[in-house]
């Protein structure tokens, strides 16, 4: 095996991590081995908002400051262990009627994940079932983007505003910045269509 390349064993999975002298943020230096380490430190905090979840790659082969691209698609060469879920994509840019979904419900999985520059993480407002099945929604999201002459202060006023108005139907939110400018509002919901949560969150706006 090259020196680029190693072995490690992931609970009871083994993996080969690749490239990790890269540096995936080239303004602080901070390379592809401390991301994978990094997200398995916050593994315990993460899963339990990926799991059961069809997920999207946001991958970064060179760093943040270089191209990226997104992916639905379970990638080639996924190993066998990883869970995967076939599921309807209407509208899909490609013309695709199914999508073979990544579904990460665990470390090797999400280190897995990482190890192909998935920087970012990007799943739906529903999960599946175990059988594979889309199940209804079970989170309200609102994505809060102030532009000029907006800032993220009036950003935080309105978010203040609209936990207002959830508390009054008995709906509870918990606010998460998106990284760059904004914020999001996370409602967790019972079990809805997501057709009722649209048009909550439409009325509500």
């Amino acid at each position: 095996m090259s020196r680029d390349r190693v072995r490690v064993r992931v609970d009871s999975h083994e993996l080969t991590l690749s490239n990790l002298d890269k540096v995936m943020y080239p303004a602080t230096g901070f390379t592809k081995a401390q991301v994978l380490d990094y997200y398995t430190r916050i593994a315990p905090a993460l899963l339990p908002h990926l799991h059961g979840r069809p997920f999207t790659f946001k991958r970064f082969p060179d760093g943040v400051d270089a191209e990226f691209f997104f992916e639905k698609n379970s990638p080639r060469h996924t190993p066998p262990w990883v869970r995967r879920v076939r599921l309807p994509t209407p509208g899909s840019t490609k013309n695709r009627e199914t999508i073979n979904f990544v579904v990460v419900d665990d470390l090797p999985t999400l280190v897995w994940a990482v190890n192909l520059a998935t920087l970012e993480m990007h799943v739906p407002m529903w999960r599946v079932s175990s059988s594979g099945s889309p199940q209804d929604a079970d989170l309200m999201v609102f994505d809060l983007d102030p532009g000029p002459p907006a800032t993220v202060v009036e950003c935080c006023r309105v978010a203040l505003l609209v936990r207002e108005e959830l508390g009054a139907d008995g709906l509870e939110a918990w606010a998460k910045t998106s990284g760059n400018k904004g914020m999001q509002l996370y409602v967790p919901v019972r079990l809805t269509p997501s057709e009722r949560t649209s048009t909550y969150a439409k009325e509500l706006a």
